[in-house]
């Protein structure tokens, strides 16, 4: 057996058959005196497991999974503990652990599952990985969740039966089935098989914006009910104290974990779920490793929000996360959304998960009436049309309306959806199509929703100055408008670091940006959604604006009730999809455009940056290891400070051998010192 690499200082060679001998004299247990130990490092070439000793003293608390600290190269550093061995192959006495610091095994075989198979899958390290899962240990928070815990096993709170949380009303029969599945399947004489998947296009219904909540809370109670645990995810706060609000009789069974909490508040939330204090965890993505035992249903909302994408390494996404999970524990599945990503769909048609839809007419009937703007080619931010709107939802119109509060959606974020240039004043045109251009600043670049154009430099066809301005209006600016139109009626602010997370029933406009938009109860009467919502040029530019605007739309009464939404954008795909509230048609079209051109998620991608020289070498290295033609090029670029990228892609049957590749390449580099290439797989946004 070849001998591990010692980097714990020199220690005599031990005699063939004396045992395991530490260093300082100390007597080792008596079983399995050897931990395999996963140092906390972001190095990759150690990224592997080092032998310590447990010393007698140790034995009862050194169990797989705990936290400890070990001497490596002189210095303290943490680790888990991950496993216990009888020997080892290093040569001469080992370092014993320093101290365990605490008993509590978080690193245990429920989790490093996962862990393992995120770091395979994204090409990433498992302590990478594991400082995702494991969130940093606060002592404190430890101890009063230990009590916690304690306390729940010896009084447990009743649970509650599912007939307290009603299905959304107006819900279709294939929702019904996807319970009635749930159902049986946790039912005693289950035969094993995984459970029932689903992805649930939602309509604003009898409860617009929480329809999801109804839905999610029915089929997380059916499974409560039958003693195992749910996981549920949604994009970020706003969405996470509506769902907090609705739990009723399931509040004691669950815990909440997000990265807004604190660290006392947040470790302690994950010490309950850990040791079986609930068996709801509710959260954001920092939840998507959470430990339950006994998994049953993980829940997902607005899988395509960017609030799922991981920052840190290996930037694994929350939604496939999740997936991961079910496939490995067959827990049941279900997607809530009122958009549908060309991911999930895919899932859809491949018959992984099924689609739980309505019929046109009932989809029509349970969505806001959508209005436009009539087209007499002059632009206007906010034509008459939107102050019909406005004043038949206030009362002030002698139409048939619904009254109640009005939603005014500002853009925030993508490209100015209307320009004119700086020296003339004139509009930019499309030079192709003949539309309005589009900008990411005031110099550029340029692109077109129509026809694609997409351009760095656009001159002015009167002037030829080539910077711009915008002509829309901001936040601030559109509420002192509506304040002067509207001195009697409160205007709400809802954006930037002031968002508003619910309003009443009253007569008024809220005035908020895109993903800010508060729900108000029983629904807006009415909406405007202003300019042109457009993230810019990109694969999912499209879909993202079809997903924040149905997500706006949502918020509204259903069009029996009297809900109205005037829509400014001018972009044809987008405004069909509203009309009709059919975001799955839309979702299989691209989808079936995907596999037609070979683009994610029907393959994968892989994104290189650094130096152009690094960054070819790790190229030509993963070429020479894997085989011409694995990798296709789809672009590649030199950006700011001489960071060089190249963006490939490979077939989905490829992800282990790239994966491998990868990582092994990656700890190659960092052994010799080389320069950080970094690699992301399927990143976000990345065409």
């Amino acid at each position: 057996m070849d001998s591990q690499p010692s980097l714990l200082g020199d220690g005599e060679l031990a005699a063939s058959g004396t045992g395991i001998r530490l260093r300082g004299g100390l007597t080792p247990a008596a079983a399995q005196p050897v931990a395999r130990v996963m140092l906390e490092t972001a190095v990759p070439h150690l990224a592997r497991t080092f032998d310590y000793g447990v010393t007698q003293t140790q034995d009862a608390e050194a169990v797989p999974g705990v936290r400890v600290r070990v001497r490596f190269s002189g210095r303290l550093v943490s680790g888990f503990l991950l496993s216990r061995a009888e020997d080892t192959d290093v040569a001469g006495e080992i370092a014993p652990l320093e101290r365990v610091v605490s008993p509590l095994p978080v690193a245990d075989e429920r989790l490093m599952p996962l862990v393992r198979e995120v770091a395979d899958r994204w090409a990433g390290t498992v302590p990478d990985v594991l400082r995702l899962a494991v969130p940093p240990r606060h002592a404190a928070g430890e101890r009063s969740a230990l009590t916690a815990v304690t306390r729940h096993h010896a009084e447990a709170p009743p649970v509650p039966g599912p007939d307290e949380f009603p299905a959304p009303s107006g819900a279709p029969a294939s929702y019904e089935a996807f319970l009635a599945a749930l159902t049986e399947w946790l039912s005693p004489a289950d035969d094993g098989e995984d459970g029932p998947r689903a992805a649930y296009a939602l309509t604003p219904g009898g409860e617009p914006g929480t329809g999801w909540i109804s839905a999610g809370l029915r089929a997380a109670a059916i499974t409560i009910a039958a003693g195992r645990s749910v996981l549920w995810l949604v994009p970020d706060h706003r969405e996470l104290s509506a769902l907090t609000a609705r739990l009723g009789p399931l509040a004691p069974h669950t815990v909440r974990l997000s990265a807004d909490q604190g660290p006392q508040a947040r470790w302690s939330a994950w010490v309950r779920a850990h040791g079986g204090a609930a068996r709801l965890v509710i959260g954001t993505r920092a939840a998507a490793f959470a430990p339950l035992d006994d998994l049953g249903l993980v829940l997902l909302m607005d899988d395509g929000s960017d609030h799922f994408a991981e920052q840190r390494a290996p930037y694994p996404h929350a939604r496939e996360v999740c997936l991961v999970r079910v496939r490995q524990t067959g827990a049941a599945l279900l997607l809530l959304d009122h958009a549908r990503t060309v991911e999930v769909q895919r899932l859809v048609e491949t018959g992984w998960v099924g689609s739980i839809d309505m019929a046109r007419e009932d989809r029509r009937a349970t969505a806001p009436l959508v209005l436009l703007p009539h087209a007499n080619g002059a632009y206007e931010r906010m034509p008459p049309e939107a102050f019909e709107v406005l004043r038949g939802a206030l009362g002030r119109s002698r139409r048939e309306t619904a009254h109640g509060p009005v939603l005014v959606q500002v853009p925030r974020a993508g490209y100015l959806p209307v320009v004119a240039c700086a020296r003339c004043g004139d509009l930019l045109d499309c030079p192709r199509c003949g539309r309005r251009l589009s900008a990411a600043g005031a110099a550029g670049p340029f692109a077109c929703a129509g026809c694609g154009l997409r351009e760095e430099r656009c001159p002015c066809q009167r002037c030829g100055a080539t910077r711009v301005r915008a002509v829309v209006r901001g936040l601030e600016r559109t509420v002192e408008e509506l304040q002067r139109a509207f001195a009697e009626v409160p205007v709400i602010r809802s954006g930037g670091e002031d968002i508003v997370g619910s309003v009443g029933p009253e007569q008024a406009i809220v005035v908020a940006t895109t993903g800010a938009e508060p729900y108000a109860e029983g629904g807006y009467a009415a909406a405007v959604l202003l300019d042109s919502l457009w993230p810019g040029p990109g694969l999912d530019g499209v879909g993202k604006a079809i997903a924040r605007r149905l997500r706006a739309l949502a918020l509204v009464r259903a069009s029996a009730d009297g809900g109205r939404a005037l829509v400014l954008d001018d972009t044809d795909v987008v405004v069909r999809v509203l009309q009709t509230f059919d975001p799955v048609r839309f979702a299989h079209g691209e989808l079936t455009d995907r596999r037609a051109t070979r683009l994610p998620p029907v393959v994968r991608t892989l994104r290189l940056s650094g130096a152009r020289r690094d960054v070819l070498d790790v190229l030509g290295r993963l070429t020479a290891e894997l085989g011409e033609g694995f990798l296709t090029p789809l672009f590649g670029n030199d950006g700011e400070d001489d960071v060089h990228t190249r963006l490939l892609a490979f077939e989905l049957t490829d992800s282990t051998a790239v994966s491998a590749a990868l990582r092994a390449i990656a700890a190659h580099r960092s052994a010799s010192g080389a320069a950080v290439v970094r690699h992301v797989l399927d990143p976000l946004s990345a065409l």
